[in-house]
């Protein structure tokens, strides 16, 4: 079943053109990598979906919904939440701070409710901290729930980063680079944890990537940029043996000459 779906999107900054004609579809619990040499246009087209940019031309459909156009905070309110390439944490605030603030997104309360910390208010504060709590024990970081999220390991801000998008309560989580900067065992370790927390909260993944080795091992389906063109799509044993994939990292043909 589809759940996103984007139409010859489109994204133009003056006489450049980042991404021509980008066709993307997301199926329900799917994980789905876009990947390409530097400068391809992976992160714009994640721009364009997540309210960053608005396509010059194009549709992106989400669930039924045309949402090219609509702020971020909206798109996310919608149901699609996003990590980033380079982290971006709270660093002075607290594991359990950092997921508690992003759980905000859902309130109902208002500010006079707020203010003078009316019942509603007041229990929702509960329901949210529950809910960080439990968001951060599935996580894997407890133990680290009252440390500043500047003290852990790389790897495990990048876990305390996908915890707070979660906070959200995603149907799409898409990920920048989810493994840039981890070493082998954090990588292994990135590779089962995204599997898990798939089919833990039921989520339909979408990720940009450069690790080939967690693509290939994770993805259900890979696309392919050039220049801002999609080259190829398919699943990872047709994307490693696609000769224009092939070219477009190596910068060679296929039929090359010795």
């Amino acid at each position: 079943m589809s759940v996103l779906k984007t139409e010859n999107i489109t994204m133009k900054f003056g006489g450049l053109t980042a991404v021509k004609d980008f066709n993307l579809e997301l199926n329900q619990n799917e994980i789905v990598a876009l990947i390409g040499p530097n400068g391809a246009g992976k992160t714009t087209a994640f721009n364009m979906i997540t309210g960053v940019y608005r396509p010059t031309t194009g549709s992106i459909i989400y669930n039924g919904q045309r949402i090219a156009g609509l702020k971020p905070d909206a798109i996310t309110r919608l149901g699609l939440a996003r990590t980033f390439q380079n982290i971006r944490l709270f660093k002075e605030l607290s594991v359990l701070d950092n997921v508690f603030i992003a759980n905000h997104l859902h309130l109902n309360s208002n500010i006079f409710e707020a203010t003078f910390r009316l019942p509603r208010y007041r229990r929702e504060k509960r329901e949210k901290l529950q809910r960080s709590e439990f968001l951060i024990e599935k996580l894997g970081l407890k133990e680290f729930m009252n440390e500043k999220s500047s003290s852990l390991p790389y790897g495990l801000q990048r876990r305390l980063e996908i915890a707070r998008a979660l906070a959200t309560d995603p149907k799409i989580l898409l990920l920048d680079e989810p493994a840039a900067g981890m070493n082998p065992k954090e990588t292994d370790d990135l590779t089962a944890f995204i599997k898990e927390i798939r089919d833990e909260f039921d989520l339909t993944i979408f990720m940009i990537e450069h690790h080939m080795h967690l693509v290939m091992g994770i993805s259900d389906r890979i696309y392919v940029l050039d220049h801002g063109v999609t080259i190829a799509e398919g699943n990872p044993y047709e994307i490693q043996n696609d000769p224009r994939v092939i070219e477009a990292y190596l910068g060679v043909s296929e039929d090359a000459e010795d």
